[in-house]
């Protein structure tokens, strides 16, 4: 976990609390909905469906390179809706392109406890210059 992020941040009182590891050349996440994570009553929010992905997949380039990457476009195709049951859900991201490179095309799913898919997503996602951005975050 990294500090104040907002997906796995162990200091951040409203991270997602994913938690990141590889299989092969894919990067996986654990996600645990809470009540919090709401859209619709007793159904998870599209959008924390689209930043669980968002995170799994820009940490696929940090897990296979060492090089922390930041979106540049995602899409989202919602296959089902996803209860919120108290369940573990399984996020992965992989891409076709195992070569290092600044730009990548990446893809992931969210998936329902017993394997169905549930929200597909495919995005370009760049590596970040050694030394970070030319600007700085407001503190």
């Amino acid at each position: 976990m990294q500090g104040e992020c907002y997906g796995c941040g162990e200091d951040n009182p409203i991270s997602l609390g994913l938690e990141f590891h590889q299989e092969g050349d894919r990067c996986v996440a654990t996600f645990q909905p809470r009540r919090e994570h709401r859209g619709v009553p007793g159904f998870l929010h599209g959008g924390v469906s689209a930043s669980v992905l968002d995170e799994t997949m820009a940490s696929l380039g940090f897990m296979l390179d060492g090089v922390h990457c930041v979106t540049a476009t995602l899409d989202l195709k919602f296959r089902r809706p996803v209860p919120i049951t108290g369940a573990s859900l399984r996020v992965e991201a992989w891409r076709d392109d195992h070569a290092p490179k600044r730009r990548h095309r990446v893809f992931g799913r969210l998936l329902l406890p017993e394997g169905t898919v549930a929200v597909e997503a495919a995005g370009i996602f760049i590596s970040v210059p050694e030394g970070g951005f030319a600007w700085r975050p407001v503190e």
